[in-house]
């Protein structure tokens, strides 16, 4: 699942750097948050009831929609002013980070094969990427800062496994999200065109079926068993 997540991640990110020409990147993650909505509700509905749109922990799920909301909006903020190779190293500190505290957090031991297998896959990152860092500096800061939201959101993903079916899960995320997202879009919203529609149609969808495969795979296995894997978004890149 995992896998399958940071594939379409790898063409989803390709999609927003060409979108981020024309909007903002809160618009861009509005309009995936709000089209994930409007996907996933009708399902969930029909396999767990319209009682299951609204979440019994209201706080952590939202606190995790924060995550993935400046994670992302950050990320697509980032690669308005470095390449996405560069972009795409600073944010995979997120499985060190995680790696670092879910004993901490989540009570997961995590040995020392794991530590250095994901310490080996960051290198490993760094060398196939070979990031110039000649970019604007304030993007690496900005794209690092997405490292460690995303790093969050994984570690939500893990705390909540247990809270709510997967896709309501899934819903709960990009619904809170864009209601946290909306009062900022007085600001920097951009109007979508007509012309644009394909395009925005197949980043959304590849955005709904990432953030289901990764919020399934942090039901299934520990949070450092999977951190590891988020770096073969780099084979799909």
């Amino acid at each position: 699942l995992i896998l399958a997540a940071m594939a379409g991640n790898s063409s989803k990110d390709g999609i927003a750097k060409l979108l981020t020409s024309s909007y903002s990147p809160l618009t861009i993650l509005f309009i995936q948050f709000v089209t994930t909505s409007l996907i996933l509700a009708p399902i969930v509905i029909k396999k767990n009831g319209v009682r299951r749109l609204i979440p019994d922990k209201l706080l952590p799920q939202a606190l995790r929609s924060s995550f993935i909301a400046f994670g992302l909006g950050l990320f697509y903020w980032a690669i308005n002013f470095i390449n996405i190779a560069d972009a795409t190293a600073m944010v995979f500190v997120a499985p060190l980070i995680v790696t670092a505290l879910s004993p901490a957090i989540l009570g997961e031991p995590i040995g020392l094969r794991r530590t250095i297998s994901v310490i080996i896959g960051f290198i490993g990152v760094l060398i196939i990427l070979r990031p110039t860092m000649d970019g604007d500096r304030t993007g690496y800061f900005i794209a690092l800062g997405a490292g460690i939201f995303l790093a969050a959101y994984y570690i939500a993903n893990r705390k909540l496994a247990n809270e709510a079916p997967i896709l309501a899960s899934t819903f709960y995320a990009s619904f809170l999200g864009a209601i946290i997202l909306s009062p900022l879009l007085l600001i920097f919203w951009s109007a979508p065109g007509i012309s644009d529609f394909w395009i925005l149609f197949g980043f959304t969808v590849l955005a709904t079926l990432g953030q289901i495969f990764i919020i399934s795979a942090f039901s299934f296995a520990a949070a450092n068993i999977i951190a590891p894997f988020v770096y073969t978004q780099i084979i799909w890149a």
